[in-house]
């Protein structure tokens, strides 16, 4: 797809303010750099805020080894080098090691291994040596603010036990730092991004001595991307639950710094916490992780329970997200969750998935149907096929996408691979009643290329044991089926399954006999197309991938209104917690 005018003035656009505000840094880092020498230096740090998300203490054993295993890639530092000197795979992984949030997996790891603390203040004294000056990458303002947010919420780890010629270099670097983001803050490019530099830059002044005026500049750039980014339903602008979990944990943290600090903690950090609390049980399933939408993963193990300890509230979640765009079914221990909504706009979207009417089902502790989830292990091309539609549980027409990804080396390496066209309108309808729930959505995202609408039905039981569902294709005014002298178009309905899942298709071709790990059975049924067994590839824990199958019925559209009705119901009973 080649750029059309207006992404093509974007891309243009972007440039010459990326270009500005790279030698505006330089200049604000000067700047920084002797206001650090003249102005008050701080003494120590003043808090050692929370982390909400758990470390991995396997990993903590892997950098130790030089090994970093982190979004974007696997690294491993030549012999004995720190991983600065390391070649980067792409920038979400530089990024995601300048920001240091790995700190948190040594951390977990230090009672059992006292190398741990030595080690730690060993990567931050070459980190200082290497790139403490400048660098344009370690020094983008939400990279500086992750930074800070990670060692100030690992001080004791990096500080107890060092001694005081290497703590003032430390606090020096701090300050240093500081300073050069509260010049650069605001020229955070929109995005999520700027929520993590807000949040950093409020960090930065409850942290450290000497806050000057960071504290009330980074409360108000936090009010104003609370305002965006944080949906009148608690989900998150990106419409992503990962996204949403992360930028929750911060909000947490930030209003347990400033209860500690004795500030008044601002209505909207309490508002958006208590919307988003709710949202984040909206898409736990069954294990205690998230759903897998528009770019998330599982989540870090056991981030979600820890997170919902400080649930004041313990709020039940929602049946549907309106703003965010998601269908939830809770019935017996069956959970299926459903993509009801449109892409994000601009930047929210460089992450976003051609998922729409897409769904998940879990029972128990056990998910059953899934989406592929995403990767930042490979390179675009690799990240598109995962953003695909046929990469998630709903119906492709004639292998297309509903969305459209921008293209393009140097225009994604500007905008980041954001959403060019998407579903414009998804309609819902829902009713719940005694005997079960229905949902029917239809979205248009198909229309302007095949003048086709997709709608997808689905009803769960009371008991949760037996679904039915329908996808069907709607003319618009105007369409006609194509005629013989055309090729016809094709169009499939994929049911991803989770690795764990053991499928088997009876030899009548028109059943799949699908079996849990908890010894749970369930027949998958489905009349208008052919239904086969095909490989497929799971994501979401963060691990790489994961071999797994998808169900595939697959047909032409040769009426009016061709459609698939499909059925999945219960075979055996296990004693498992509800999912609800």
């Amino acid at each position: 797809m080649a750029l059309g005018v207006s992404n093509l003035a974007e891309v243009t656009g972007a440039s010459l303010a990326n270009a500005v505000r790279a030698a505006q840094a330089q200049t604000a880092l000067s700047a920084a750099d002797l206001l650090s020498l003249t102005g008050p230096m701080p003494d120590r740090m003043l808090h050692y805020p929370l982390d909400l998300i758990p470390g991995d203490k396997e990993h903590a054993l892997h950098i130790l080894e030089g090994s970093f295993t982190l979004p974007g890639g696997t690294v491993r530092a030549p012999g004995g080098a720190a991983p600065w000197d390391a070649k980067a795979p792409n920038p979400t992984w530089a990024e995601e090691l300048n920001g240091f949030s790995w700190l948190r997996d040594l951390g977990a790891a230090a009672d059992e291994h006292e190398e741990v603390p030595p080690h730690v203040r060993w990567l931050i004294t070459t980190w200082m040596a290497s790139l403490g000056r400048w660098d344009e990458l370690a020094w983008r303002p939400h990279v500086i603010a992750r930074r800070l947010i990670s060692w100030f919420s690992n001080g004791r780890l990096i500080i107890e036990g060092s001694d005081l010629i290497w703590r003032s270099r430390l606090l020096v670097s701090i300050a240093r730092q500081a300073k050069h983001l509260h010049r650069t803050a605001n020229w955070v490019p929109d995005g999520p991004d700027r929520l993590t530099t807000a949040i950093g830059l409020c960090f930065s002044a409850l942290c450290l001595p000497h806050p000057g005026r960071r504290l009330s500049r980074g409360l108000a750039m936090l009010d104003a991307e609370v305002r965006k980014q944080i949906l009148a339903d608690g989900g998150h602008i990106t419409r992503s639950p990962e996204a949403g979990l992360q930028a929750l944990a911060d909000l947490i943290s930030l209003k347990d710094a400033l209860i500690v600090r004795e500030k008044p903690v601002p209505d909207m950090i309490q508002n958006a916490i208590d919307r988003m609390m709710p949202t984040l049980r909206f898409f736990r399933h069954g294990d205690r992780k998230l759903a897998l939408f528009n770019g998330g993963t599982e989540g870090p193990v056991g981030a979600v329970d820890a997170i919902l300890k400080h649930d004041d509230t313990d709020g039940r979640p929602l049946r549907q997200l309106r703003h965010a765009g998601y269908q939830r079914i809770a019935a017996g221990r069956t959970l299926i969750l459903m993509d009801a909504g449109t892409a994000p706009d601009g930047a929210f979207s460089e992450k976003a998935h051609a998922g729409s009417l897409s769904m998940e089902m879990s029972v128990g502790r056990c998910r059953l149907i899934t989406n592929c989830g995403a990767t930042e292990l490979r390179g675009p091309e690799w990240q598109e096929a995962f953003r695909s539609t046929a990469a998630h549980s709903t119906l492709t027409l004639s292998d297309a996408s509903s969305c459209g990804f921008l293209h393009g080396k140097a225009a994604i390496r500007i905008l980041g691979q954001r959403v060019t066209h998407s579903p414009r309108e998804v309609d819902v309808q829902r009713t719940d009643e005694d005997h079960g729930s229905f949902v029917e959505a239809t979205h248009d995202g198909y229309v302007g290329r095949f003048g086709l609408k997709h709608q997808r039905k689905v009803f769960v039981n009371t008991e949760g044991d037996d679904i039915r569902g329908e996808d069907a294709l709607l003319p618009t005014q105007g369409w006609k089926v194509p005629g013989r002298d055309k090729p016809p178009l094709t169009f499939a309905v994929r049911f991803h399954l989770h690795p764990d899942v053991r499928a088997s298709l009876a030899r009548d071709g028109g059943r799949v006999i699908l079996l849990l790990p908890n010894g749970d059975g369930w027949q998958f049924r489905a009349t208008g197309g052919a239904i086969t067994l095909e490989s497929s590839a799971y994501l979401g824990a963060g691990d790489g991938f994961r071999r797994s199958e998808q169900i595939v019925i697959a047909s032409l559209v040769r009426t009016e209104e061709p459609s698939v009705k499909w059925a999945i119901k219960r075979l055996a009973r296990t004693s498992d917690a509800p999912a609800s």
